[in-house]
């Protein structure tokens, strides 16, 4: 490269370009800066739309176990059942006290957090859990599902009318037997009045963090655009620099490897047609581990995961100048892999036709991307699908068995005095339980089988294509012994159980929300009959 025109630089313009290379550079950063902050914001808000997703399993939980306590009561007179209907509805009021002080002017933020707590949510979700609903309340997902939170309540009163009415009766001796059976129809219309709602309420949950997960998704796409096109101004920029030394600098080729020294990215040079790598800044080195020596002996391909990939963008680049923003998985000189987004631009290097290429490291952007995936769609804890991903799973599952004409089934799987663990050892020792439990579990089922957690010590595992009953209850006895054995929970041995209910399709429903329901009328029969048993779902 020589240059046509005699050398005229001087120490000012040069001091010029430093200025403006630093303050790209700091642009950069910035931008770096403002995408990780935001990535750490949208974990927040998926984490408590989570929470939520959690919250409302327990409290739909609790809305049926205080339907059956009561009805066990009115068959039983057992003081017991009483008082597990109260416990369950504590869990329920507690919410409706959160909702209801958040929805005041000026609310009592500490009020909010006792009404969470009595709701059994975990600690430390309370917070994120106050600041989602304050900040997210209008939008339309979100007040669809505070709605019919609301609409809940009449159906709550009415359930507590009933057991008041039923305790009072109990009390005073004057419970006969057309009462108790006037009452339990009452407790079923409620049952059936709250299951819907509970339903459309888990729906409009689902629906929230799949909008705030595309939200979030789409605003980090537009920082990384931002990223992108800050390096491809500063790729531009250096190229124009180059092509400018080469006018004006007799040794431009020495001028062009110091300025790409001073890029805030790799920056590489290679033959076009053989991908022979001429030039690598120190910063490129860094990034593939390896030595200007040894890149000698290799051609650009050896950086590519995949070599394929690197043929088809020759294919693309041919005819044209440059090309910005080409997403593409690398590897460095030891296996390591990352992905980048590379700029190219046609340069004449060595008096030889090349190419510049500028690489911007985004593997912090997909590591986020796919953090911020895994929040929306499972439980933080077990990390198995969470109910969101566990109704979608159903759904595809539902569709695929009507297609082949196959069976499958559903196993309703609750730990029995998951509470006294809670109670006794403390949230810690119960967390690490339904770790433990959701990894005993995975163990008992085959490969491709769907085993989520829908919220609290509840869990479901999915059998497909199986040939008989005795095939189920071979499965659910297997989880029943895995999960009995001892647990070493924060320095306690601790024992517990579990029971199963089971429902089938097709011959225990056609409809997914049937089928839930069977199966768990089934586990609380388990349940009824000992606990640390199995029971098939039978109609009545």
């Amino acid at each position: 490269m020589t240059p046509t025109q005699p050398q005229e630089t001087t120490s000012q313009p040069l001091t010029r370009r430093g200025q403006r290379l630093i303050l790209i550079a700091w642009l950069f950063l910035a931008l770096v800066g403002a995408t990780l902050g935001f990535a750490y914001y949208s974990m927040g808000v998926l984490s408590a739309a989570r929470a939520f997703v959690g919250g409302e399993g327990l409290w739909s939980k609790a809305e049926r176990d205080a339907i059956y306590a009561l009805s066990r009561y009115a068959n039983t007179r057992d003081a017991r059942d009483y008082e597990a209907y109260s416990n369950a509805l504590g869990i329920i009021l507690g919410d409706r006290q959160f909702r209801l002080e958040l929805e005041k002017p000026q609310p009592d933020l500490q009020i909010s957090r006792q009404g969470l707590l009595q709701g059994r949510n975990h600690p430390a979700d309370v917070d994120g859990m106050i600041g989602l609903f304050r900040n997210f309340r209008h939008m339309a997902e979100i007040d669809r599902a505070v709605t019919l939170w609301a609409t809940a309540d009449a159906s709550i009163d009415h359930l507590r009318i009933v057991g008041e009415r039923l305790h009072t009766a109990v009390q005073a001796q004057t419970l006969d037997a057309p009462m108790a059976s006037d009452i339990q129809e009452e407790l079923h219309q409620i049952s059936l009045t709250l299951a819907p709602l509970a339903d459309a309420f888990s729906y409009s949950l689902g629906e929230a963090s799949r909008r705030a997960k595309s939200i979030l998704l789409w605003t980090m796409f537009v920082s990384a655009t931002l990223l992108a096109a800050a390096a491809l101004v500063f790729s531009r920029r250096l190229v124009r620099d180059s092509e400018t030394l080469q006018q004006a600098l007799q040794e431009g080729e020495r001028q062009v490897q110091k300025l790409l020294q001073a890029a805030p990215f790799p920056m590489t040079i290679t033959l076009e047609h053989t991908g022979t790598v001429l030039y690598a800044n120190a910063r490129a080195l860094a990034q593939f581990k390896t030595s200007m020596q040894d890149l000698q002996h290799v051609r650009t391909e050896d950086f590519y995961c995949r070599p394929d990939e690197r043929a088809q963008w020759v294919q693309r680049f041919q005819g044209k100048d440059s090309m910005q923003d080409w997403e593409v998985e690398m590897k460095d000189s030891q296996g390591g892999r990352f992905w980048a987004l590379v700029s190219t631009q046609r340069i004449q290097f060595q008096g030889r036709e090349c190419l510049l290429h500028g690489l911007n490291n985004i593997q912090l952007r997909k590591r986020a991307e796919e953090a911020l995936h895994h929040l929306a769609y499972h439980d933080e804890l077990t990390s198995l699908p969470n109910r969101a991903m566990c109704m979608d799973a159903l759904r595809r599952i539902l569709c695929r068995c009507e297609r082949k004409n196959m069976p499958f089934s559903i196993l309703f799987i609750d730990l029995d005095h998951f509470k006294a663990v809670n109670d006794q050892w403390g949230h810690a020792a119960g967390d690490q339980l339904l770790q433990q439990v959701a990894q005993r579990i995975q163990r008992c089922m085959r490969g491709g089988d769907l085993v989520a957690r829908l919220g609290g010590d509840e869990f479901i595992a999915v059998v497909e294509e199986h040939h008989d009953t005795a095939e189920l209850h071979h499965i659910a006895d297997k989880i029943l012994h895995t999960v009995e054995p001892v647990y070493l929970l924060c320095g306690h041995s601790v024992h517990v159980t579990a029971s199963i209910g089971i429902s089938t399709y097709p011959q225990d429903g056609t409809d997914l929300q049937q089928l839930l329901t069977r199966a768990d009328k089934a586990m609380y029969h388990a349940k009824a009959s000992g606990r640390n048993d199995v029971s098939f779902y039978t109609s009545p």
